[in-house]
Order: C-alpha cells, then sequence, then structure tokens
C-alpha cells in the first residue's frame, strides 16, 4: 500500500511548481487567444480538390504575410474550409479592421485559387473583440456556479470540508490546465471553453469515489487519525481511479489521432485535463482533507 499521506510534501511540491509556472505565464504574456475571443474574421471557402489542412495553412501564411498566420483552419467533408484570422494589434477603428479584412481576404482568395484553381469564397463573418469579452466572461460566470454547484452538492452528500476540498482540487485542474496552454502557446477557443467544463465533471466525478471511501472508512475507524484514512481510502480507490482514466485516454486519444481538426482541438485540452484531474484527485484531495481535518482535532486538544 502506498503511503499516499506520508508523501504529501512532494505531490503538494509538484502542484505547487505547476501553480506557480501556470500563473506567471498567464500574467507575464496570457493567452493565446483564437479569433473567437481576439477579434477578427471568419471565412469560408468551397474547394473543389484534394487539399490538406497543413497545405492550406501554409498558404494562408503566406497570404497573410510578416510570419502571420491564420488562427485556426478547418476542413469539412463537403468540401468546406473554414478561416479564422486576427486583426492587427495597431488596428484601432471599425473601418481600419474593415479595409485590413477586405485587403487579407482578397490576398488569401488569390492565394488559394493559384494552387487549387476550383475556389469558391461562400461566407464572410466578422467576430468582433466586443463578442469575445462577452463570452470570455459567460465562461467564467459557468465555471463560477459549476464550482457553486459543486460545493453545495459535495458538502449535501459527504460534508462542508469536502465540498471545499473538492472545488480546491477543480481550481486545481482548472489553473494548471490554463496554465499549460499559456505556456505551449496552445490557440484558446471556443472548443477550449467546452473541454474545460467537461475536465471540471470528469475530475469531480473521480474526487467523489475518493470521499465516498473516506466517508464509509470514517465511519468504521477506530484508533485511526484521519490521515490514515484518507491514505487507505485512496488505496482502496486507486485502481478503479487508474482504470477508468486509461479506458478514458484510449477513448478520447483515438479522437484526438484520427479526428478532423476541429475535432482535435476539442479533444486536446480534455486529454491533458485528465491526467491533472486525475493526479489532483488521488494525491490531493485526500490529503488536502485529511490535514484540515487533523488541524482541527489538533486545535480542540489545545483549548483542552
Amino acid at each position: 500500500m502506498f503511503n499516499f499521506n506520508g508523501n504529501k510534501k512532494i505531490f503538494f511540491a509538484i502542484s505547487l511548481i505547476l501553480i506557480i509556472a501556470s500563473a506567471a505565464s498567464l500574467l507575464i504574456q496570457g493567452f493565446n487567444l483564437d479569433t473567437d475571443f481576439a477579434g477578427g474574421m471568419a471565412v469560408t471557402y468551397e474547394i473543389k480538390a484534394d487539399c490538406e489542412v497543413k497545405d492550406i495553412e501554409a498558404v494562408v501564411s503566406e497570404a497573410l504575410g510578416a510570419n502571420k498566420k491564420a488562427s485556426s483552419v478547418q476542413k469539412s467533408d463537403n468540401g468546406e474550409v473554414i478561416i479564422k484570422f486576427g486583426y492587427d494589434n495597431n488596428l484601432k477603428t471599425d473601418a481600419e479592421r474593415a479595409t485590413f479584412s477586405a485587403e487579407k481576404i482578397e490576398a488569401i482568395t488569390k492565394h488559394l485559387t493559384e494552387k487549387y484553381t476550383n475556389v469558391e469564397l461562400k461566407n464572410k463573418d466578422v467576430v468582433s473583440p466586443s463578442t469575445g469579452k462577452e463570452l470570455a466572461r459567460s465562461a467564467i460566470w459557468m465555471s463560477i456556479f459549476t464550482a457553486l454547484a459543486i460545493l453545495i452538492y459535495v458538502t449535501f452528500r459527504f460534508e462542508f470540508v469536502s465540498g471545499v476540498c473538492a472545488v480546491f482540487c477543480l481550481f486545481h485542474d482548472v489553473l494548471i490546465l490554463c496554465g499549460i496552454y499559456s505556456i505551449t502557446r496552445l490557440a484558446v477557443d471556443t472548443n477550449f471553453i467546452a473541454a474545460v467544463l467537461t475536465v471540471l465533471g470528469y475530475s469531480i466525478n473521480a474526487t467523489i469515489v475518493v470521499f465516498d471511501r473516506i466517508r464509509e472508512n470514517t465511519r468504521h475507524a477506530k484508533k485511526q487519525t484521519y490521515g490514515e484514512i484518507a491514505n487507505t481510502s485512496i488505496n482502496q480507490t486507486l485502481m478503479r481511479s487508474i482504470n477508468a482514466t486509461i479506458t478514458t485516454l484510449l477513448t478520447i486519444g483515438m479522437v484526438y489521432l484520427l479526428g478532423v481538426t476541429s475535432i482535435k482541438v476539442f479533444a486536446l485540452p480534455i486529454i491533458i485535463g485528465i491526467f491533472v484531474g486525475t493526479y489532483s484527485s488521488i494525491c490531493v484531495a485526500g490529503t488536502v482533507w485529511a490535514i484540515w481535518k487533523d488541524t482541527g482535532v489538533k486545535a480542540k486538544s489545545n483549548r483542552k
């Protein structure tokens, strides 16, 4: 039986390093925001020729110039290609953005036509920065409401301490996931928001399994400390957590490997989140609960 509680300093040190690195990256360089958040254009083409996304990305990058590239290129089975690109940071007015967009769309169309010949511009959609800000605001509120709902649910089912520990682990998971995206400069779009909410659900499910076992073991514990109860409970649920993680990763991993680009950008944050969520459920949640409970017992003893 592995002593998770006895090695909590190691696990907390790993979490602390990841949290500090994530927070520092978010404060210093922030996110690499996709057009959905930063504003820009979403242009739809129909290309009646065999083409790969990476080839289209190269063509678009050449058309945009100045070492710029599309924030995303998505290709459907019917030949439609959606190209998103952002505005230059020095553009301040709508008129300047409109002129910039018209020039870049014309350049993209020209370059695509030269390479694939049969290219038709189907649609042009403007994504304003204000729309992106509203989307980001909605995502933050959704995450807050989710955390509050989880706190209420876990408190009702177990106890308040377990609810706070569960929400702490969710904050831990989301912060590290965001930090990884900031450090690696992966584009943050609407798929990322959906994936974060999915990860919140997966992570809390794994955490509840541990707390459920802790509750059962606490009822029958005699002279065990809360740290010992947590350690026993984590080990009893360890194989269940690992097996659930492996089967989930096999499924979502195949989706990432075999899926189209639009599916991959949704699957990637889920894969990262599953790793982080499993780590926090096994190595952090139970030990944080044990520290809180044992500290309370010691405080009561000292008062007596």
